[in-house]
């Protein structure tokens, strides 16, 4: 069985039945065990559900665990058991993503040494040296839930001895993968096949106990010991381990519900280059399997091999929109200034869609969305919505000259943020004020520190507290904005603010030669104009320094990232007719990018600009979307410059690039004869999906991009 073919499978079979049993099983389990401790309670919850769900297997898979499909439609059957459940599933909620459940990648690298069984020996060593009763209790439920796995390890491989009986064709391989199942419960893995499986179904399990968005991190890396010695002695072939490789992303994209990163390339903990032979496989699995569902991302630095970042590059002309690719010459530095050590920083990967993490040592990720447009506005109308007429900021004045406008937009951007983050926190600190309610045995187990310390993840357990990412969304379309203000209200006097607010509370109806005027004379970031771009600096490295003022109730950092997913057009209807031109209501830009349409000075002018930016004091993630004409990318020639132009990017300071390469014209017929393109793949913003899926808005985002033309 092919890659292609276990994702057409599990497609087919849906396997939507094991979500809803695990909503229900976990219900079940919560009324059984009242009155015992909570974090007992959510161990054996997680525990009954693995007992209970349905083994799902299509003979000549060479993996065993299926991924949960969280999307599909429950029955009405099921959705009245659901209903009948939701009161004992409220009462024993535990945290959600913003405070801290998932977003994680968990230390693979320390369960392949030391195996399920070696963490289960490691928590019951702790167990035995802590004399606190909390810390006790709490590892009793770590090794409660880490026998849970080790009992569904040996379910799996009972399971698969009886299928292998019904499948007389597919005995061999069901019996290899039930006594690999059946050891992998004792001891940890030793080959290369076995060392994938465990993370395989670790990733499954977790998925199991309502963990989104978790990381394989870096595969290429805690893979390659396994690999290596394969190899020597002769155990595996690389074509055997492509398809080992070919069968993982099948499995990571067969339901194309979850975003899951892999990150590859970059630098090894000592600094050197880590490009290995599994760097190149990865991708081309990625470009086997050619769906999307999973998230993979290469790391770039100076040294990186040519011949890998090429090997990205074809990958990504194929139109799936992955790799995304990512410049450790910004982010390693970065993290260091933010007091992790050397060793670690370099070792860092990405969680959900492009957010920064170290792996296993990190409590998880959580993160939200701010407005720079919104705030322009409040600046304009003094403190007051345009849209709502609510007094929703300060009121900062008539600001006399163009100095004294930044300034006030700056007061005004950093007062909403404050607002936002004391939100934010006043939100997540009764998780904190509760730790021992909202614990989390298992990935605690599968986190540095938290057995030796015998706390949880989000309780002090990890090595380092959970950061929250501020997503400040449309640094392009703001820049614009304030570059407008600038030249037109203070430099020409071409209007008045007066005037200006007119115009925007019309959304431009009888103004139509000033928008023009706003829209095609003022400079726009994304063309290396010095002047829009230089407002664009002052901004991001504005709200990055304020946002590192702040700490969250675990001590863990804010970290700005310029980001968006596909919030930018949910943001646009939040605000009115702004300076730039753009009509109300209508998207920002996304992310770091350009505004659509306006980076009119072909792809070199654009990374110009978009590689100003100061990256480093926003170290939580950023997005750089560019759309490329396929004509451009054909042939040796067209690898070569998509190439050069990462290079290039990536010298002058830029952090983040990934790639549309789908036609204009592919993507509007797409969106008229929806039926004869399901297949079609692209880029949204940290992640991407099948285009007709997309909502009818987003569509016309993505279409709107500027399409660029390599030459």
């Amino acid at each position: 069985m092919t890659g292609t073919d276990v994702y057409n499978a599990m497609r087919q079979d849906g396997l939507g039945r094991n979500f809803n049993r695990a909503t229900l099983v976990r219900a079940a389990s919560y009324r059984a065990t009242q009155g015992e401790p909570m974090t007992i309670r959510r161990a054996k919850a997680l525990n009954d559900i693995l007992r209970q769900i349905e083994l799902i297997h299509f003979p000549g898979e060479q993996l065993v665990g299926s991924s949960i499909g969280r999307l599909v439609p429950r029955t009405d059957i099921l959705h009245q058991q659901w209903q009948q459940a939701r009161p004992i599933l409220q009462a024993t909620a535990g945290r959600d993503f913003l405070s801290h459940n998932d977003h994680h990648a968990p230390d693979y690298a320390a369960l392949l040494q030391q195996g399920i069984g070696g963490l289960t020996r490691q928590a019951r060593e702790s167990l035995a040296r802590q004399s606190d009763p909390q810390r006790r209790l709490f590892l009793e439920s770590v090794w409660l839930a880490l026998e849970g796995v080790r009992e569904h390890l040996r379910r799996w491989a009972n399971h698969l001895r009886c299928l292998a009986a019904a499948h007389p064709a597919h005995a061999l391989l069901l019996g290899h993968l039930a006594s690999m199942l059946h050891r992998l419960a004792e001891q940890p893995p030793v080959t290369f096949w076995e060392a994938v499986q465990l993370v395989w179904i670790t990733h499954t399990i977790l998925q199991c106990d309502e963990r989104q968005a978790m990381a394989l991190g870096r595969l290429d890396q805690y893979l390659w010991p396994f690999y290596q010695r394969d190899l020597v002695t002769r155990r595996i072939t690389s074509e055997q381990a492509q398809t080992i490789l070919d069968h993982l992303f099948a499995k990571l994209t067969g339901l194309g519900g979850d975003i899951q990163n892999i990150a590859i390339g970059g630098l090894t903990p000592e600094g050197q280059d880590a490009t290995n032979d599994l760097s190149y496989m990865i991708l081309e699995a990625c470009k086997h399997v050619g769906k999307p569902g999973g998230n993979l991302t290469a790391r770039i630095h100076a040294h990186t091999p040519q011949p890998f970042l090429l090997k990205c590059v074809e990958v990504i002309r194929t139109g799936m929109g992955y790799p995304a690719v990512v410049n450790d010459e910004v982010l390693v530095p970065s993290l260091l200034e933010q007091g992790y050590p050397l060793q670690d920083a370099r070792d860092y990967c990405f969680v959900g869609c492009i957010e920064t993490f170290i792996p296993g040592r990190m409590a998880p990720w959580a993160d939200s969305r701010f407005n720079l447009l919104y705030c322009v506005n409040l600046v304009l109308f003094r403190g007051m919505d345009s849209l709502t007429g609510k007094q929703t900021g300060l009121d900062t004045g008539q600001p006399a000259t163009w100095e004294d406008f930044l300034q006030a937009y700056l007061t005004q951007m950093r007062h909403k943020l404050r607002e936002h983050i004391e939100q934010l926190n006043a939100r997540t600190q009764p998780y904190q004020n509760k730790a021992a309610e909202f614990t989390s045995p298992l990935l605690s187990a599968l986190t540095a520190d938290c057995i030796n310390r015998g706390l949880d993840i989000n309780a002090g357990g990890a090595r380092y507290p959970a950061n929250h990412g501020v997503a400040a969304m449309g640094i392009g379309v703001t820049a614009d904005a304030l570059a407008a203000i600038k030249q037109f209200v203070y430099d020409e006097n071409a209007f008045t603010l007066d005037r200006l607010r007119a115009m925007l509370q019309a959304n431009f109806q009888g103004y139509e030669a000033p928008r023009h005027q706003l829209l095609r004379r003022a400079p726009k970031y994304g063309n290396n104009d010095p002047d829009v771009d230089a407002i664009a600096v002052e901004v991001t490295h504005a709200v990055g320094s304020e946002c590192l003022q702040y700490r969250n109730p675990q001590n863990g950092r804010y970290w700005a990232l310029l980001a968006a997913n596909i919030q930018n057009v949910s943001a646009g209807l939040e605000v009115g007719a702004s300076p730039d031109g753009r009509l109300s209501r209508q998207p920002l830009s996304d992310a770091a990018s350009p505004t659509f349409g306006r980076d009119t000075h072909g792809p070199t002018a654009a990374i110009h600009s978009i590689s100003k930016l100061p990256y480093r004091c926003c170290p939580g993630g950023n997005v750089i979307n560019m759309k490329l004409h396929p004509s451009g990318l054909a042939g040796d020639s067209g690898l070569s410059a998509l190439a050069s132009l990462i290079r290039t990017c990536f010298d002058l300071g830029g952090v983040q690039l990934q790639f549309n390469t789908a036609d204009r014209e592919l993507l509007r017929r797409a969106m008229t004869q929806p039926e004869q393109h399901r297949d079609l793949v692209v880029r949204v913003s940290g992640f991407s999906a099948h285009f007709v899926t997309l909502d009818r808005a987003v569509q016309e985002d993505i279409l709107e991009r500027t399409q660029h033309v390599l030459k």
